[in-house]
């Protein structure tokens, strides 16, 4: 196999990282292969500099659906791939892609009938974790090529920030008064769904109360430039370092690599965390977190048990009680979640320096 296309057009950070271990995989399998991927503009420079992915394809729905359906099988045909992995869970576009450029070997979930466009499939799983479903369609390519052995791939995430991306956070905090003395915690404020929005008050207690308590900690609020609205009510609290849409995103994952830990809402960032080795506390709502929380171990999950959650809706429905499953989290569960972490923390970094 020589050409591979990894079909993913999910305009979500998260959903990249969460790649990585099937493109990796992929690489392994087939170390003299291209892969190519077809994605979203929103995540295209990022995949650039993914090592497993030699080019991308960018699909950009702005023509229309029609329109753009048919310039990007034109050019998926005229790039005359052997194979095509569909790795979006949902998207029959994925699927009629390269169904109608003709790709011979298309393999992917039969997602509601999808798997009629696509050559071999498998089950549609909701019940685990993204980073195995993904892994799961590759179980397909043992079928084409049997020397292929599952037993060598890894679930292990990566990213992909750099030397210079980590001097460029180092100087960044230093600018911010921050000391080897510290102990960094991250809080990202934003998500993209507003159903998935933790309510920025309850985000400020936290910060606060933590700050209070713990004396050399120093709180670091990330987000985007599009999340810079959500400081607002922030601005007075002095114990915070506001960097919002102060870093790239590759920076970001230089500076959660710092961290302690990290509070966040079902995000990119969150998987960012996850991917650097930083412990997440993630808040989740009307996604399940069997399938979306940040991978691993050590993190913390904080959810209520809502009726009507998960909803996978990012607009909440509810008339009485808006976005109750997010609203019911209360910030002492959130500050105990913090302060377990960095007691333990603590008590690993006091042995450490006693033997």
């Amino acid at each position: 196999m020589k050409k591979i296309l990894v079909c993913h057009t999910g305009a979500w950070i998260g959903d990249m990282v969460l790649l990585t271990p099937t493109l990796r995989a992929l690489k392994q399998y087939f170390p003299n292969s291209h892969i190519a991927m077809l994605l979203r503009p929103h995540v295209a420079d990022l995949m650039r500099l993914n090592p497993y992915v030699d080019s991308c394809i960018v699909d950009n729905r702005h023509e229309g659906f029609f329109t753009s359906l048919i310039r990007l099988t034109t050019s998926v045909k005229n790039e005359h791939f052997h194979v095509c992995i569909v790795l979006h869970p949902t998207s029959y576009r994925n699927a009629l892609i390269p169904f109608f450029a003709r790709v011979p070997v298309r393999i992917g979930s039969n997602y509601r009938l999808r798997g009629f466009f696509l050559t071999s499939s498998c089950q549609y799983l909701y019940d685990i974790h993204e980073v195995n479903r993904y892994l799961c369609v590759l179980n397909l390519l043992q079928d084409l090529s049997p020397h292929i052995s599952s037993h060598a791939t890894t679930s292990q995430l990566e990213y992909w920030h750099t030397a210079d991306d980590r001097i460029a956070i180092k100087e960044l905090l230093q600018k911010e008064g921050v000391t080897k003395k510290d102990r960094l915690i991250a809080v990202n404020i934003g998500t993209t769904w507003q159903t998935k929005q933790w309510d920025v008050r309850y985000f400020k207690s936290v910060i606060s109360e933590i700050s209070h308590r713990i004396h050399n900690v120093k709180i670091i609020i990330t987000g985007s430039i599009s999340e810079q609205i959500l400081t607002d009510s922030l601005s007075d609290v002095d114990s915070a370092i506001n960097v919002v849409g102060k870093t790239t995103i590759l920076q970001l994952g230089a500076l959660l690599e710092k961290c302690e830990l990290c509070l966040t809402c079902d995000s990119g960032p969150m998987h960012i965390a996850a991917a650097v080795g930083t412990p997440c506390i993630a808040l989740f709502g009307p996604t399940d977190p069997v399938r979306h929380k940040p991978f691993g171990e050590g993190h913390t999950i904080i959810e209520k048990q809502v009726s009507c959650r998960p909803c996978y809706k990012r607009t909440c429905q509810r008339k009485d009680r808006p976005n109750l499953c997010m609203n019911e989290i209360d910030s002492t569960d959130v500050i105990d979640a913090i302060l377990n972490i960095l007691n333990r923390k603590q008590i690993v970094r006091l042995t450490e320096e006693r033997n």
